[in-house]
């Protein structure tokens, strides 16, 4: 039953046909940090092993429908909760059940405090190429009040593990815009992420998510955002730092080592189909995009049942998909490209955006390169007004 729902859902490729992202959610930590609105839940690790189970099926369906993988990307959640054998179990399926090539991206999401030399050995051995570590600052009140299990020096232990391990591309995720924190601090977070030399980084500015606990305090007036003024000046610090490290922006919130940039993540932002796989991952293929069970028990439940474990689909539109591919790509430094998009839809980028192009020149926020249109450094720190610009009415 499971098997003729998922082709009905997701029309059936030839064998042959291009590979697609994929991503694999692992909904477990050992516990919930304040900030955190993803899917995951704290005290439910004896779950793991009928959730790897339910995750192989899944995959395997996928494959019987024709899909194949070009990388594969755990995220969570606490990847690094799996065993390693788990893990190995997973990526050989996707190499045998979707395709997956023997030298793709595989990319391990881990916290510091869940890993050692030895765990980042066996990684290696199971399959993964990459890890990013969820760092997120190198201060140890700031880690406390978010709710994070390890400390600073821990971090430091954790990317030095990997290092030792033979792990050759290794990113580190930090946030800036802390309760409390200042600009000076923010550049002792980008000095000490530095000194580790990390092929990758990835900055994230804190946001109040509802229905968090972080954002209760707010509500309490027991802590306070920062001001969008200081955010912008941590990011141009940031920018300056990372990039006096070798490493290019690549996307607005990514830097890294040439030739290290994320392969998966930029499935995303250039508006190509991937794989969502497991409780609560999101999938985009054949212009729509889905959602799977949030909740890992219901999950389990619905792949042992033969049922879906899908729980929403929206169907794009031609228009909607083109100012998603153009939003995306401007998140990228390379910008979007007319030339491009004339080959993917035989429309002129330049025509289809027109009032939007103009008034973002004349605000100064997006500027053309011959024929690629780029945001500017000024339109980065306010992209979401031309983002908003550009969707369809």
């Amino acid at each position: 039953m499971l098997e003729t729902l998922v082709t009905d859902r997701h029309e059936q490729l030839p064998t042959g046909s291009p590979h697609v992202g994929l991503y694999v959610h692992i909904p477990f930590c050992q516990t919930k940090c304040s900030y955190c609105d993803f899917n995951c839940y704290a005290g439910h690790n004896l779950l793991i092993p009928a959730y790897v189970d339910a995750l192989l099926r899944e995959l395997e369906l996928y494959g019987k429908n024709g899909w194949a993988a070009g990388t594969l990307y755990f995220g969570g959640g606490t990847p690094s909760l799996l065993t390693p054998a788990q893990v190995a179990t997973i990526v050989g399926t996707c190499c045998s059940a979707l395709r997956l090539p023997l030298d793709a991206e595989v990319t391990l999401e881990a916290n510091p405090g869940t890993v050692d030399e030895q765990y980042f050995t066996d990684m290696l051995r199971a399959g993964v190429n990459r890890v990013s570590l969820g760092v997120q600052t190198f201060v140890d009140a700031d880690l406390r009040r978010l709710g994070r299990r390890h400390t600073a020096q821990g971090a430091r232990d954790a990317f030095n593990a990997a290092r030792s391990a033979g792990v050759k591309s290794v990113s580190l995720d930090l946030i800036y815009g802390l309760p409390g924190q200042s600009l000076e601090g923010w550049e002792r977070n980008l000095v000490d992420a530095l000194e580790l030399q990390p092929e990758h980084v990835s900055l994230y500015g804190l946001t109040i998510e509802e229905g968090t606990p972080l954002a209760r305090q707010v509500a309490r007036g027991i802590v306070e955002p920062s001001e969008d003024d200081l955010m912008a000046a941590m990011y141009e610090t940031a920018h300056r730092r990372i990039s006096s490290e070798g490493l290019h922006r690549y996307e607005v919130s990514n830097w890294a080592l040439p030739g290290h940039e994320s392969c998966h993540n930029l499935v995303y932002w250039k508006n190509r189909p991937y794989i969502g796989a497991g409780a609560g991952a999101h999938g985009y293929l054949n212009q729509v995009r889905y959602s799977n069970e949030l909740l890992p028990a219901r999950y389990i439940a619905a792949i042992a049942d033969g049922s879906t474990s899908e729980v929403e689909r929206e169907a794009i539109d031609p228009a909607l998909e083109r100012s998603e591919t153009v939003i995306l790509g401007l998140r990228l430094d390379e910008g979007v490209s007319a030339a491009d998009y004339q080959d993917r839809y035989r429309r002129d980028l330049r025509l289809d955006y027109a009032s939007v192009w103009s008034e973002m020149e004349d605000l100064g926020l997006v500027q053309w390169h011959g024929d690629t249109a780029c945001l500017t450094e000024r339109g980065r720190l306010l992209s979401n007004e031309v983002f908003e610009r550009l969707l369809p009415e």
